[in-house]
Order: structure tokens, then sequence, then C-alpha cells
């Protein structure tokens, strides 16, 4: 797995119906090496706080091996890098195989995977499609947020190299798709099971809590 793109953006405002809304997503491919801090990559602005960036999602990753997925599913030509709001398109990204709490290193970083990404309405926004979250949850794509352990530079080529797989973990996609797209009785061990990895993000954390608790 490697590096293809480092992408970021500033906060800018766009409309939404018969308001204005301010979005980071408009992602755009920057000269590396990018310094990866805390809580977010460098030159990278967030609008919306709640549901993105911060210490638990600091980083968001995709996988460019999904882009050909969406150029035929969307009829589309070539999409660019930083095309799904993603810092870093990574070569392959399979969420089949990548579990919450598993660690890898990019360059002098150290990333360790929280989360799957949920696609918001602004992800619409971004493709002018209404219903681009919807085609996004159901084609189980959705790449993965990653906090950031050790921080340090990243550049175009450095390798995205596993270096401690979480034991007794769920993955990216079995994760998402028994949270999202399972009856619940059939969900609960593998929601449980996440409950144990002590890496995933609090906000998961919490919504898989009270789901279960109902």
């Amino acid at each position: 797995m490697q590096l293809l793109s480092v992408n970021v953006a500033k906060k800018q405002k766009v409309a939404y119906g018969e308001r204005e809304i301010e979005t980071g997503i408009f992602k755009q491919a920057v000269a590396s090496p990018v310094r990866v801090m805390p809580d977010h990559i460098e030159g990278d602005e967030i609008a919306d706080l709640k549901n993105h960036g911060g210490f638990s999602k600091a980083v968001y990753a995709y996988g460019y091996q999904h882009y050909d997925y969406w150029q035929q599913e969307l009829n589309r030509a070539a999409l660019p890098y930083g095309s799904f709001g993603e810092n870093l398109t990574i070569s392959l990204l399979d969420e089949d195989e990548i579990h919450i709490g598993d660690t890898f290193q990019l360059g002098d970083a150290v990333l360790c995977v929280t989360q799957p990404r949920v696609p918001c309405f602004k992800l619409g926004i971004k493709f002018e499609l209404n219903k681009m979250p919807r085609l996004f949850s159901n084609s189980l794509r959705t790449g993965l947020y990653l906090s950031v352990i050790e921080t340090g530079d990243v550049s175009i080529g450095d390798r995205f190299e596993l270096i401690q797989r979480q034991q007794n973990s769920v993955s990216i996609k079995d994760l998402f798709k028994a949270y999202f797209h399972t009856e619940k009785e059939q969900a609960k061990p593998i929601l449980e099971q996440a409950l144990q990895v002590e890496a995933l993000s609090p906000e998961w954390r919490a919504q898989i809590e009270k789901y279960l608790a109902v």
C-alpha cells in the first residue's frame, strides 16, 4: 500500500437549499511532505468539528482502488485525488482486511484505525447528487478514520505499512455493515466485539452502546 496523494482544503461556504453552509470537503492534492498533526493534517481546515477531525478522526484515508468503481457507478470521467474528501489517497485500502485498532506507519507518522467513515449530506453536495450518501453507504466502500499515535511528515510514495494487527477486533467493513445494514440480533456479536477494542472512536462507542441498550 502506497500513499498516492495528500489532500487538504480550506473551509468554504456553499449553497445548500435556501441557506449557506460551511464545508471542508473540497479537498485538493498538495505537494508533499506534509506534517501530520495530533488532530489534523497541516493545511487542512475542518468546518464541522462535531463530525469530522479531532483526535479520534484526525486523518481520513480512502483507497484509490475504489475510484474505478465510482467512475462506472456515477458515469463520471476520471476523478481527481481527494474526490471523496479524503486526506490520504492510498493505492489499496481494503475495508475487509483492515481492523479497528490496526496500527500503520506512514512516513514519519504512526496512525491507528478508529472507525469507518459515515457519509453525510455534504458528500451529496460535493458530487451534486443528493443520493450520493446512500450510494456510498450501500457500497461499503467507506474508507477509514485514523488517530495519530506519532506525529511526523508524510510524502507521496511513502508506504502505508501495517506494523501491528489488533487482535480480536472487527474489520471496517464488518463493523459498518453490522451497524447500518444488518438486523440487530445478527449484528449484536460484531458490535459487542467492537466495544472491546480500546482504539474504537468515542463517537462510535457511544453510538453502539446506545443502540445496544434499546
